[in-house]
């Protein structure tokens, strides 16, 4: 895994190999970050979800070779940034069909951040989620 703190964002940024196995250390490296920073276990667990729904995402509907994530706490809101959505042309806020194998990451995803986006970046999309802090 390739990290670096305090990125001009304020944040924590993590690369791991688009690989299924590197999920589980993308998640608990998150909630370390998150909790070493002062989060609950309530937000950590929000935030360890969020990632493994969001990587999975990376895996299953891009190309790429990585998975890369910015994580940062404003004062208000703790902000997770996951690249690789170029293929996402919007968020889809229905409720998936409960009979489709696949397709509730998003949702998941929805339903633990206080708001979800894309967000466009020189040519890139990423999801952005945020989480209010109390």
């Amino acid at each position: 895994m390739d990290e670096s703190g305090d990125t001009m964002s304020g944040g924590h940024e993590l690369t791991v190999a688009s690989d299924p196995a590197m999920i589980a250390t993308l998640r608990h490296r998150v909630g370390d970050l998150a909790r070493d920073s002062g989060a609950d276990d309530e937000l950590v667990a929000d935030l360890e979800l969020a990632v493994s729904e969001l990587a999975t995402n990376v895996l299953q509907h891009s190309d790429s070779s990585t998975i890369h994530l910015v994580l940062r706490r404003e004062p208000s809101q703790w902000i997770l940034d996951v690249d690789h959505a170029d293929d996402l042309d919007e968020i889809d806020r229905t409720l998936p069909d409960p009979t489709a194998l696949t397709g509730r990451g998003l949702f998941i995803v929805q339903s633990v951040m206080d708001d979800v986006e894309i967000v466009n970046d020189a040519g890139h999309r990423r999801v952005r989620c945020a989480k209010r802090v109390s």
